[in-house]
């Protein structure tokens, strides 16, 4: 039988996988941030909800053309103006007509996302970034209805919730609004004396009107916007946290969800009940703001829920039963199905008539086991294809925790099998088969096997994620202990470091104070079973590189600045000129030649030195680096081929880098499995001359062992800078171009702490530039 330990798997897992995870947070786990009852059940709706992972929108959810709100102010046009990035983001963007052309009175096109299907009650939540414009255009979240005059006196003809409306600028009460200021509001048209009557949320704003101030620019991030809608009541949540709440009068009618970027002043001008055109050539005021134009606000996700009639326990009113097992039902009765291509074949079975098929997606089914018991799980599984990753998995269902997976490698069947053995109470775990491509799956098990539960499980082992590791002076790296086996009682640890003048440790969190070597140990506390790292700690150098010029074993780390060069000894670099391509086509480096090491838990991100772009995998698998952030298209796991070379793999697709040899650009795709893959070599090059820019003109500097920055890498809370003893001067930080992007005076101090309000920065390599009694000191600090 294949160890199942998901420890020992799971940077496979990880690598093959990341779809089913991505799958499972999502459909399965993924609940609305934040509700009015904690203890509702909710199913998401995938017909509309869209994670924007394909190159273009899903126009069999959204509506591309027609049926789309009647503006007068603007036009809509989806075709030019709603686009999924490389990021997996959708960006709809607003744009002048070319040349300033009237379109029936109209200056501007933008786009819009309008579901098909209708909803009366649910969570409803957008993970959104508003437009760099600021006042001009309003990014706006909302669900609204059809016109019904066929309605009874007194009932709804029309209905509005808008979830959040962002930039409006709106002047209220004798007050003028900033980007800071969010709208969450209610519209609705009630027959009146056989007419539809407008309510507004100015006129009734007891009942229908809601701002709320945020504490950040809407424009510089993302941030999560929510409301449940129900009989009684309408409720908004903005990154989890309740911001109104009113009661639901009106808002009874099916309604579509919406996400659109319409025009406000000084585009429009409101009257007569709506928003109207103003050419924007016509004054200073609206020929200022043009330079902003076009402008475009991001959605990273948006989610449907409606509340389940199901509860969480299966169907099944026995403990320890999977149904369905064969699928001899002829569907997916008992199972539920991510999105992606999931159903059940009358072909391809093991056994029986019928076989679970799935494409890209997973089945999985909801199973109670009682406490303190040990299981075995199995299934039949195989590939359609070679290079197919396909896994059987349990996880704990109300956490997504996974206890263990098994991964088929075959395209015929074989069988895998999973143990556990469960806790102090009955609990719910899903029982999941995931496949990257093509996959079939059959005959399920389940069955209590010999264990005294009851007993502790003693702890057998305990392993490190690294042996070695490199790191400069004043850098932070990461171990994690791996406690065997997974359903150890106590699998509590502590650490130790075998040189305190070198290296400290916390949890795992390892700081380089000084040039040296030193050894970390980690051991249980059950069973006092050791695992142990060498790290070399080496000084902060001019290049970086190692001694001898060869090329590095190791994955590289957080902080580096590296470059890669491919197996024909040619460095990769960033074609500015080739819609940013990665191509090995350099004999040398330089800066286009450099990349910054930012880790994203088990992957690894690539910032360009020369461009400040992350390396990407595109939606044509090309690798180009015109990124943003770091998203799952910019993540990558590096593999060694055991002899020194590292095979590149793309997160977003699984798949592995392969060089273009024939062709003269030399370009890179990731379209290949490990069998086919092209090697790589990296190596530190250290500061680029961006930093040695940072020198004062007397090109002194204070010792390095005189400064410490922490954390670092860095990401969230307060930064600390101490000195060995109190200074008067300086402190700056600059973004790889050189950028003053933050300034600190220091005024006979020794202990500088800086908090996360003022640390607004994004990913990235930073410079931090101490300019003390004449002296600099230059200190590498990256933000994950």
């Amino acid at each position: 039988m294949k160890n199942s330990n998901f420890y020992q798997k799971h940077r496979k897992f990880f690598l093959s996988a990341t779809s089913f995870l991505l799958l499972t947070i999502v459909a399965y786990a993924q609940k609305p941030t934040k509700t009015e009852n904690p203890s509702d059940q909710w199913a998401i709706k995938w017909n509309a909800s869209d994670e924007f992972n394909n190159s273009t929108p899903d126009w069999a959810k959204w509506i591309k053309t027609g049926n789309l709100p009647n503006t007068t102010a603007w036009k809509w046009d989806n075709q030019q103006n709603v686009k999924i990035s490389d990021d997996g983001v959708a960006a709809l963007t607003m744009r002048q007509n070319p040349n300033n052309a009237s379109d029936s009175g109209t200056y501007f096109k933008s786009g819009i996302l309008k579901s098909y299907n209708t909803f009366t009650y649910g969570y409803f939540e957008a993970k959104i970034k508003g437009a760099h414009i600021g006042e001009g255009v309003c990014p706006s979240f909302w669900l609204y209805s059809n016109f019904d005059y066929t309605v009874g006196e007194g009932q709804t003809v029309y209905s509005e919730i808008d979830i959040v409306e962002l930039q409006q600028f709106d002047w209220y009460e004798g007050h003028q609004d900033d980007v800071r200021d969010i709208d969450l509001n209610l519209h609705a048209v009630v027959k009146q004396n056989g007419q539809g009557v407008w309510r507004r949320p100015k006129m009734h704003p007891d009942e229908q009107l809601n701002k709320w101030r945020a504490p950040w620019d809407p424009t510089q991030d993302f941030h999560i916007y929510g409301c449940e809608v129900n009989e009684q009541e309408i409720i908004w949540y903005i990154d989890g946290v309740e911001v109104a709440r009113k009661p639901n009068t009106y808002w009874h009618r099916p309604m579509n969800v919406t996400l659109s970027l319409g025009l406000r002043k000084p585009f429009v001008e409101f009257y007569n009940n709506r928003n109207n055109a103003v050419n924007p050539e016509s004054s200073a005021a609206t020929r200022e703001k043009l330079k902003d134009i076009p402008t475009t606000m991001y959605v990273d996700y948006v989610r449907v829920w409606e509340k389940s009639d199901t509860s969480v326990t299966p169907p099944s009113s026995s403990i320890g039963v999977i149904e369905n097992n064969g699928f001899e039902s002829g569907d997916l009765t008992h199972w539920d199905a991510s999105s992606g291509a999931s159903e059940v074949l009358r072909n391809n079975a093991s056994s029986g008539q019928h076989a679970g098929y799935v494409n890209n997606s997973s089945i999985a089914q909801l199973v109670t086991l009682k406490a303190n018991t040990t299981y075995k799980v199995t299934a039949k599984g195989k590939a359609a294809n070679s290079g197919v990753s396909t896994f059987l998995g349990i996880s704990e269902s109300s956490s997504n925790t996974l206890i263990g997976n098994y991964e088929f490698y075959s395209t015929s069947y074989s069988t895998g099998e999973v143990s556990l053995t469960t806790g102090n109470s009955d609990t719910v775990y899903r029982i999941w088969y995931w496949s990257s491509g093509q996959g079939y799956c059959d005959d399920f098990t389940l069955e209590e096997v010999d264990g005294d539960a009851s007993q502790p499980v003693a702890v057998t082992g305990v392993s490190l994620n690294k042996t070695t590791a490199t790191i400069e002076k004043g850098n932070s790296t990461t171990l994690s202990a791996n406690v065997s086996p997974q359903n150890a009682t106590n699998k509590n640890v502590t650490w130790q470091v075998s040189n305190s003048q070198v290296l400290s440790v916390s949890n795992g969190q390892i700081t380089a104070l000084k040039a040296g070597n030193a050894s970390v140990t980690v051991t249980t506390q059950d069973g006092n079973h050791v695992a142990s790292c060498n790290i070399t700690v080496t000084e902060v150098t001019g290049d970086g590189s190692g001694d001898d010029g060869s090329s590095n074993t190791e994955v590289p780390q957080s902080g580096q600045t590296i470059s890669l060069k491919s197996s024909e000894g040619l460095f990769l670099t960033v074609n500015t000129g080739a819609q940013t391509a990665i191509q090995a086509t350099q004999n040398n480096v330089n800066s286009k030649e450099q990349f910054v090491v930012v880790t994203e838990g088990n992957f690894i991100g690539l910032q360009s030195v020369s461009t400040n772009k992350y390396v990407t995998t595109a939606s044509d698998n090309t690798i180009k680096c015109g990124a943003s952030g770091v998203f799952n298209r910019q993540q990558f796991a590096f593999e060694s081929n055991g002899s020194g070379g590292f095979y590149i793999k793309s997160k977003i697709n699984g798949l592995y880098w392969k060089l273009d040899q024939n062709s003269s650009a030399k370009g890179i795709s990731a379209t290949a499995s490990k069998n086919q893959a092209s090697i790589f070599n990296w190596d530190v090059v250290g500061a680029t001359n961006k930093q040695q820019t940072l020198k004062t003109s007397n090109d002194e500097s204070l010792a390095a062992d005189k400064i410490n920055v922490y954390p670092n890498p860095y990401s969230s809370g307060e930064l600390t800078i101490k000195l060995a003893k109190a200074y008067t001067g300086s402190i700056e930080f600059k973004n790889i171009n050189g950028q003053d992007v933050l300034r600190l005076n220091v005024n006979n101090q020794n202990h500088i702490n800086i908090s996360n309000s003022e640390l607004r920065l994004p990913r990235g390599l930073y410079f931090i530039s101490l300019n003390i009694e004449g002296k600099t000191m230059v200190k590498k600090w990256l933000v994950n």
